[in-house]
């Protein structure tokens, strides 16, 4: 195994593929398309299926964890937003009503 790191910025073109060859790869490619810039990530050929099911699946947990940290920060924000903008129509029907009685 090669000891380095990389960042790579991913967008929502972002494509995310498999292959079945006898070495089976994931193909991860920032930009939508298979060319220069995609990480493969292969298994050797000496795993045996379930090894190689054991490593697909620790993707997927790692993956689906990722995503579901992700979703409940973008639900977190929501709700902070809904929570602020209902806080100010209060304020302003509060102020309409306070205005309404001054003006009698």
């Amino acid at each position: 195994m090669s000891n380095y790191s990389i960042t790579i910025f991913l967008e929502p073109r972002t494509n995310v593929r498999g292959s079945r060859v006898p070495c089976p790869v994931l193909y991860i490619e920032p930009d939508g398309q298979h060319g220069p810039g995609h990480i493969a990530l292969q298994m050797p050929d000496r795993l045996s299926p379930e090894e190689r099911v054991q490593v697909a699946e620790a993707f997927l947990k790692g993956v689906t964890k990722w995503r579901n940290t992700i979703v409940g920060e973008v639900e977190r924000e929501r709700t902070a937003v809904d929570e602020l903008a209902a806080a100010r129509e209060e304020i302003a029907r509060l102020k309409a009503e306070r205005e309404d009685g001054e003006g009698q």
